[in-house]
């Protein structure tokens, strides 16, 4: 595409900014203070490069964000007039551009969030762009993923290896720096094992079609007490997971991060009765 307009493309990482999102002062999470860190980094290398208009994507609405929002967004980054949302232009006030004649206002659009993907791709047809492309979707649209993101953002520094584990279906926070995720379909396993941690303790059961568990905490920090305390508390939640009778006790194996040696753990019915009840 950059070739065929005729420009050149250069990307700027935001992952760090990104990890700590969840810090960032602000209302409408995610998309609220997700706007803001983008828009700041663009700021920064308009004035850097001394640049005269930025241009973005976004639409009218979309995350909450209406022409207020947008609007004080722009304010508050010194960013008045030098930002071109081409979707929504005609329902935002001219750009410095536009008041010079230098962008046709007539020629840009009035989108917003009502019937916005049936307008985008009546739009992409006209335009000849393949609309049938479909790009990653962001995580933090999803509810489940933007609490469990917020959740344990304010616990610690989020890693990338550690927002690849909110994604599974199973995630259970047992305290503070505390997770235990559970993968109970072999495709759901294959994708957990390659996200341990040298720290890490593997849990499963020897029975055939055995979930597999992953349980990360700070065990450096932590008494010989608080450790047994909580390997059997995730023991009892992998079995709970995956379905097992509270009827009877069963045997967890532990396995810590890349260690040869398995320890074995028995779990009272107690404890996964209390789970299930």
């Amino acid at each position: 595409m950059q070739s065929k307009l005729g420009i050149t493309l250069r990307c700027v990482t935001l992952k760090r900014a990104f990890l700590r999102l969840s810090e960032v002062n602000g209302q409408l999470f995610p998309c609220g203070p997700c706007r803001r860190i983008l828009l700041a980094r663009a700021a920064r290398l308009l004035r850097v490069k001394k640049f005269d208009l930025l241009i973005t994507g976004e639409v009218v609405g979309k995350g909450g964000l209406g022409i207020e929002e947008l609007l004080s967004l722009d304010e508050e980054l010194g960013l008045s007039g030098r930002v071109l949302r081409p979707l929504s232009a005609k329902l935002l006030p001219p750009t410095l551009p536009e008041e010079m004649g230098l962008l046709q206002r007539d020629l840009l659009g009035d989108l917003t969030v009502e019937g916005l993907e049936a307008r985008l791709r009546a739009w992409a047809e006209e335009m000849g762009i393949n609309a049938k492309v479909i790009g990653r979707h962001c995580l933090l649209s999803e509810p489940l993923f933007a609490r469990r993101f917020q959740i344990f953002g304010k616990e610690a520094v989020l890693t990338v290896n550690f927002l690849r584990l909110l994604e599974f279906p199973n995630v259970v926070r047992l305290g503070p720096g505390r997770v235990l995720v559970v993968a109970l379909t072999p495709a759901e396993q294959v994708r957990l094992s390659d996200l341990f941690l040298p720290e890490d303790v593997r849990l499963y059961v020897p029975l055939p079609g055995s979930p597999l568990g992953l349980l990360r905490a700070p065990w450096a920090k932590m008494s010989p007490g608080e450790r047994e305390e909580l390997l059997q508390r995730a023991a009892a939640h992998l079995l709970a997971l995956a379905g097992f009778s509270p009827e009877r006790p069963y045997t967890v194996c532990l396995r810590p991060g890349e260690a040869e040696e398995t320890t074995r753990l028995s779990v009272a019915p107690e404890l996964l009765r209390g789970l299930a009840s």
